[in-house]
């Protein structure tokens, strides 16, 4: 009696461990999200380019290896006019450290540009990855001396 308990434990034992490996071998051992709470998908890394419709203000930003920042945005400013000043200012990068954080699929880069000849300008970004993080868009604003001088809305593939 002895010896049969202990082959149906060792059987038992084998079983539960040859089930659990196989489920675990064709995947069964993953749990999917609950319906309507997908699993968030980074957004592509590297250069992703804004079309802005606005020839005045034009930008590009760059989305970390693993998708979660922003480290650095680079801009043009063409005869954009703000308040008396009308100001030119090709290829200017802004960093930020730590990098402006993706959260939640959104970001906003918001800096501060300072020019010597007039009042310093803020540029704030704002945008959201769709599902795929293959497609970004949201709005920008550059205002000087609590005025907002331009805004307007951007997009962009990768």
């Amino acid at each position: 009696m002895r010896k049969v308990r202990i082959i149906a434990i060792s059987l038992l034992v084998v079983l539960v461990l040859l089930i659990g490996m196989g489920a675990g071998a064709c995947g069964g051992g993953e749990v999917a999200p609950p319906p309507g709470e997908e699993e968030e998908v980074a957004p592509r890394p590297g250069e992703w380019t804004a079309s802005t419709g606005c020839s005045e203000f034009t930008f590009t930003f760059t989305v970390s290896p693993d998708g979660t920042s922003i480290p650095e945005t680079s801009y043009s400013l063409f005869q954009l006019e703000c308040g008396s000043y009308i100001h030119t200012a090709p290829h200017l990068t802004a960093e930020h450290s730590p990098p402006w954080p993706i959260t939640g699929g959104q970001f906003t880069i918001d800096f501060v540009e300072s020019f010597q000849t007039m009042s310093d300008w803020h540029i704030v970004i704002q945008g959201s990855f769709d599902e795929t993080g293959t497609h970004a868009s949201g709005s920008w604003e550059i205002s000087a001396d609590g005025t907002t001088c331009q805004a307007g809305t951007w997009e962009s593939s990768r």
